[in-house]
Parts: C-alpha cells; sequence; structure tokens
C-alpha cells in the first residue's frame, strides 16, 4: 500500500508545481491601483469638494455686522448729543452683475480643472497599461530565452567538447576552433544568466502591479497584428486622445468667456437687513429692516470692457492654436509609432524566415553528415550555432513587435469600436522547437490546431508555397492534413518532389503534415489495392503521418458489420505496407459504449495500427461536442483522439462555425483547450482551409 500511496503523493505534487498562465488581462486589471492613479483620484475628489465651494459663493450670503462708539452727533446747529452708542445688524446678500458672472466663472474653472484632471487620470491610466504590459513582455522575453536555453547550454557544452577534439586532432585551425568556441561560450554566459533576468523581470512587474506572481506561473504572448491599418484610418481614434480631449475642453471654456457682456466690469449686490440699535441714556432700543443695491465700476468703462473682449479673443485664439498643435504633435507621433510597428512586424516576418532556414540548413548538415564518411563538424557546429542564434533573435523581435504594438493600443484601448484598427489578422506565437521534432512525430501529444488542405495546389507550387505556409502559421495552423486529387496522383515523380520541397518547408517552419487520403471505394475489398499501390508510390516521404478519411456511412446507411470489418481490415492492410503513424477520421457514433455482439471499433482499432482519431462531432454547440469528446477519450484510453469541427457553409447553421471570425474561433480554442488537454485530447482540427476566415 506504501507505493500507490506515494505514486499518489508525487502526482499531487507533480500537479501543485504545474506552471499555470498569468493571463495579461488580470495584470491590466490592477492598472488603476496604481499611485499615480491614486494620486489623481485624490485630486478628482478635492475638486469635487472645492466646486461645492465656489457654488456656493455664487448664491445666498448671510453677513452681520456690529459696532460701538462715542457719538458727538448734532441735533441742531447748537444743541449736540453725546452719547455711546451700539449697533447690530444681520442679513442676506446676493451677488449680481459682474459680481455674480465672476463667482460663475469660478464655478466653471473649477469644471474645466475637473475636466483637465480627468483627461490627465485617462493618460496616466493609459500609461500604466503600457508599462504592465511592457513589463509583462519583458518577463515574457526572459523565460521564453531561458526555455530556448534550456535546450542551447546542453548544445553548447558537447559544440565545445567536439571543437576541442578536432582541434587536437588536428582537423581544425587553431583560429577557426577558436572563434567558434568563443561565439559557443557568449551563448553559454548569456543563457547562464536567463534565469537571474526572469527572476528580476518577475519581481519588476510584480512590483508594478503591485502582486504577488508565484514562481510556478508564466507568462503567454500576445497575438500580434500582422497588418495594421494606416495613418488615414486613424483619425477618430486620434481624437479620443486624452491630450486632445484635454485641449478641446480647454478650447469649449475659451468659448464661452469670448465675448464678455456690458455688465462684466460692474461689481453689485442685493442686500437685506435687520438692524439693532442701542443708546446710553436711552430707555428703548431702535431697530429697522434696510434693503440696499450696492454698485461700483471703473471709471473707464468702455475701456476696460474693450480690454476684456480682447483678452477673450486672443485667449479663445491660443486654445484654437494648442488645439491644432496637440493634433500635429498626436498625428506625428502616430505616425512614427506605425511605421516603428511596421518595421518590427517586418523584422519578425524575417526572423522567422531565419529561423526556418537555419533549421532547414542544420537538417541538411545533418544528412550530410550521416552520409560522410569523413567528420568535418565545423561547417555543421556554426549551422548549428546560427540556429540557436536565430531562436534567441526571433524571441526578440517578436517581443519589439509586442511593444510596438502595445504604443498603439493607447489609442484604441479605451473603445473597443476602435480595436479594428490594429488590423483583422492576427499571430500567434509558436516557441522554436527541436530540429527534426516534427519528422519523427515528436511532440504529436501536445496541444495543436490544425486543418484539413483538400486542395494543396497552393502548398505545393514553389510560387505560392511561401505564402500559403505564412497564412496558415499567421491562422495558428501547426498541423495540415495535406490531401491529393487526381490529377497530382497521376505523375506521381513528379509529386514526390513537390511533397518533398513542401514536406522540407513545413517541418523548417515547426508545422507538422499528414497525408490526407479519402476515398469510399477503398472500403471495399476490390478497391483496396488502388489504396495500396498509392501508398506505395509515396513511399519513404516524411510525412508525420497517414490520414485516412474513410467513413462508412458514405457507402449507404445503415452500415451492416460486414462493412465495418472492410473497414478494419483496410486499415489492417495499410498498417501492414506503410511506417508513417496511423490516423483515422470519424463519426463518433463508432466510440459509443459497445453493445453486446456489434463488432467493438475502437476494441480493434489499436490491433490495426491506429492510434489517433479525429472525432467529427459537427455541431456548434461547444458544451455538448466538449462533453461528447471528453466521454469518448475517457472511455477509450489506448487511442488519442482530436476533435474535429466544420466551417462549411454549406452545412447546416448548427453544424458549423461558418461566419465566425478569426477572433472568435480563437477564443472558442482556448476554452476547448483548457477543458480537453487534461482528458487527452490533443487538438482540434478544421474543415476546412478554403473556407477557414482569412
Amino acid at each position: 500500500m506504501i507505493r500507490p500511496f506515494l505514486f499518489c503523493a508525487l502526482l499531487l505534487a507533480a500537479g501543485m508545481v504545474r506552471a499555470d498562465v498569468l493571463p495579461l488581462a488580470q495584470v491590466l486589471d490592477r492598472a488603476e491601483d496604481g499611485a499615480a492613479l491614486q494620486a489623481k483620484a485624490a485630486e478628482l475628489r478635492a475638486l469635487d469638494a472645492l466646486k461645492e465651494q465656489r457654488e456656493a459663493e455664487a448664491g445666498w450670503q448671510w453677513f452681520g455686522s456690529g459696532s460701538t462708539g462715542h457719538y458727538h452727533e448734532l441735533v441742531t446747529e447748537d444743541l449736540r448729543d453725546d452719547y455711546y452708542g451700539r449697533d447690530l445688524a444681520l442679513g442676506l446678500r446676493h451677488p449680481l452683475l459682474g459680481s455674480l458672472r465672476r463667482q460663475v466663472q469660478a464655478v466653471s474653472a473649477v469644471e474645466l480643472e475637473q475636466q483637465r484632471q480627468q483627461a490627465q487620470r485617462l493618460l496616466r491610466l493609459a500609461e500604466q497599461r503600457l508599462a504592465l504590459r511592457s513589463a509583462y513582455a519583458d518577463w515574457w522575453r526572459a523565460e521564453q530565452e531561458e526555455r530556448w536555453c534550456k535546450g542551447l547550454l546542453p548544445a553548447s557544452q558537447t559544440a565545445r567538447e567536439r571543437l576541442a577534439r578536432r582541434q587536437q586532432g588536428g582537423w581544425l585551425l587553431p583560429s577557426q576552433a577558436r572563434l567558434l568556441d568563443g561565439q559557443w561560450q557568449g551563448l553559454q554566459q548569456r543563457c547562464r544568466q536567463s534565469a537571474l533576468l526572469v527572476d528580476d523581470t518577475r519581481a519588476s512587474l510584480a512590483g508594478l502591479a503591485d502582486m504577488e506572481i508565484g514562481l510556478g506561473q508564466q507568462a503567454e504572448a500576445e497575438s500580434l497584428s500582422t497588418q495594421v491599418l494606416p495613418l488615414s484610418n486613424w483619425r477618430q481614434a486620434l481624437e479620443g486622445h486624452p491630450r486632445l480631449q484635454e485641449r478641446q475642453d480647454e478650447l469649449r471654456h475659451a468659448e464661452r468667456n469670448r465675448q464678455s457682456p456690458w455688465y462684466e466690469s460692474v461689481d453689485s449686490s442685493f442686500s437685506v437687513a435687520q438692524s439693532y440699535e442701542s443708546r446710553s441714556g436711552a430707555s428703548k432700543s431702535g431697530d429697522g429692516l434696510v434693503a440696499a443695491l450696492s454698485l461700483s465700476a471703473p471709471f473707464d468703462l468702455m475701456n476696460y470692457g474693450r480690454a476684456r473682449n480682447r483678452e477673450g479673443e486672443a485667449r479663445h485664439q491660443a486654445a484654437l492654436a494648442q488645439l491644432e498643435a496637440e493634433r500635429q504633435q498626436l498625428l506625428q507621433s502616430l505616425g512614427q509609432t506605425l511605421q516603428a510597428q511596421r518595421q518590427a512586424a517586418l523584422d519578425l516576418d524575417r526572423e522567422r524566415e531565419q529561423l526556418a532556414v537555419a533549421d532547414q540548413a542544420l537538417r541538411e548538415q545533418r544528412l550530410r553528415a550521416e552520409r560522410s564518411v569523413s567528420e568535418s563538424p565545423a561547417e555543421e557546429l556554426a549551422v548549428e550555432l546560427e540556429r540557436y542564434n536565430s531562436g534567441l533573435r526571433l524571441i526578440a523581435a517578436w517581443h519589439a513587435a509586442w511593444l510596438r504594438e502595445a504604443a498603439l493600443r493607447l489609442f484604441v484601448d479605451d473603445d473597443q469600436a476602435l480595436a479594428g484598427l490594429l488590423g483583422p489578422q492576427r499571430l500567434d506565437w509558436t516557441a522554436p522547437g527541436v530540429v527534426g521534432a516534427a519528422s519523427k512525430g515528436v511532440g504529436s501529444t501536445g496541444w495543436s490546431q490544425g486543418v484539413y488542405l483538400w486542395k494543396s495546389g497552393a502548398l505545393l507550387n514553389p510560387a505560392t508555397r511561401h505564402a500559403e505556409l505564412r497564412e496558415l502559421r499567421r491562422a495558428g495552423m501547426t498541423r495540415l492534413y495535406l490531401g491529393l486529387d487526381g490529377g497530382q496522383v497521376a505523375d506521381i515523380p513528379a509529386l514526390r518532389k513537390q511533397l518533398q520541397d513542401a514536406l522540407d518547408d513545413a517541418h523548417a517552419q515547426g508545422v507538422q503534415v499528414a497525408l490526407l487520403l479519402g476515398d469510399p471505394a477503398w472500403l471495399e475489398p476490390g478497391g483496396r489495392q488502388g489504396l495500396l499501390d498509392l501508398l506505395g508510390g509515396l513511399k519513404g516521404l516524411p510525412f508525420d503521418a497517414l490520414h485516412l478519411d474513410l467513413e462508412v456511412e458514405q457507402l449507404g446507411w445503415p452500415v451492416p458489420d460486414r462493412r465495418l470489418q472492410d473497414w478494419l481490415d483496410t486499415l489492417g492492410a495499410v498498417s501492414g505496407v506503410v511506417s508513417w503513424p496511423l490516423e483515422l477520421s470519424s463519426h463518433p457514433r463508432w466510440f459509443a459504449e459497445p453493445v453486446a455482439g456489434a463488432t467493438c471499433v475502437p476494441c480493434a482499432l489499436p490491433k490495426r495500427g491506429v492510434r489517433q482519431v479525429d472525432l467529427m462531432i459537427y455541431t456548434r454547440n461547444p458544451a455538448r461536442s466538449a462533453e461528447l469528446a471528453e466521454s469518448i477519450a475517457r472511455r477509450w484510453p489506448a487511442l488519442r483522439f482530436r476533435l474535429a469541427q466544420s466551417v462549411e457553409p454549406q452545412l447546416p447553421t448548427e453544424e458549423s462555425w461558418a461566419g465566425a471570425s478569426r477572433t472568435q474561433l480563437r477564443e472558442q480554442l482556448e476554452r476547448w483547450r483548457t477543458r480537453l488537454q487534461p482528458a487527452g485530447i490533443t487538438g482540434v482540427d478544421w474543415q476546412d482551409w478554403t473556407h477557414f476566415p482569412r
């Protein structure tokens, strides 16, 4: 009982330390918690209180006065009354004319400051998002370089040892060996610092976001735009920028104060007061109700008014000029940012191509070394060195493009309607892999997105292959099912050359390619030999798998047991003549609970060499497809499964994802991955590339 308990404990521990993705959206949610944003929020609360004060000052006010004194009051020319008197007055006063206007302008000035502070708050929020996104991208880059270095460090040590042996044996010039050794050593030193860089960037992001980031958490690359719209389309986004909004608020304030009314210079107030008076020697006190109107104005009222109007006009012209200057400055800054983003996208595309070339060159060098009698490692080690450097440059290029696009997001983050300015096509990150992994089937149990290419002419044509592969990669496809038509298979020698070149280019970009064949006639004993002959003509090509789309329902329904046996016999015959892993497309009905006395298809498939099945669960209800695929995968653990979905417009709307955008499919793919990968489902395949959203 101890060993099972220990095994369970190890599994639990492994689950606890499994890397967990920290979404960028979760980090960006912390943007408003920064100290700068908190300070702006406090400023806005202070301005709210100040506005209440100015509004109170523009209304009724109470006043009071009191006085005491010794008075010598003349009653007549010869009679003077000497007394001590005390006076008290209490009343209400309201500003009028120019006095009232100035109080209202004081309220407007506070409102303008509120608008200015709100615009500055939005600007600080955008800057905080940019800082968080940049710090997250830095962390991602450090993690990617650390992962790349896990393969680089052992390879570099082996390379240096081989160089030392070849130099000692006299096979390499000392200068040549020292040059290559110094370059490998430089990569080693860089990689030995990668763990510290990951810790530093993680700590920097945690401090900036004021959140805890666990050691088991990791960053995930944000998809990038491949074709941002030109500057002329960005005018609307420019008008919504906080800096321009601040200038527009100032212009509106200047327009309100552009012309001064005639009473602007007249200070005036109306008051009502109750007075009380007492005198020494008098037995009674006096009182009275007094209403008063006070007016005052500059002596040269006309010149004062003209000067006020000139001031208002000048401030209006200044606000107009400042608005236009701010617009021009933003337009220039946006243009430079767009140019930098386009250049970064070009650099990224070039580095992806360079890595593909380096992969192909290294593969060719290794093939040459296998066929060569004498060992000449210098050229191979130089190519391998270039490939590792190319991988680091690719990571850096993605990071640079990410930062450039983050700067553009300052203009569109607060308005989802403007998100289309970043372009309709997005590119997902695919980490560079080990050379030769695709051709050997390595990593086939991981998660991937695939697509059926029944029309493969663009991929086989050298003139269009590069563009087709690039478009497939941009769509996130890392697994292709390559179909052939009658015209292509009519000339097997020419077809083999086309397939070899296409497979080399696809594998160099980390894309797996399965040979896709499907003809219901091959299910019958009489047509089976035609399939075997075709496979014999294509034997030896480096396909990652043979995928047969043989649906027994195509020959009629219901399906008799004899036809199921023919299906299994065809699969068995194919398995005996090919060396590729054998895969199958099938309706999910054949993987339900087995029925007594009926042929158990999933029980027989492993014996026929089939290890993976695409479940054609055509429904637009993702919960239903996930539930069915999950139950099948758990019911038949001896097989691996993938989920096949359709985007074909000719199918009923409830069975096809036709009309869905690429963003919708990408988001749904991620939801499927979260649910299905733990159940052993290895990915999703789309039927087919012709109708996939571009």
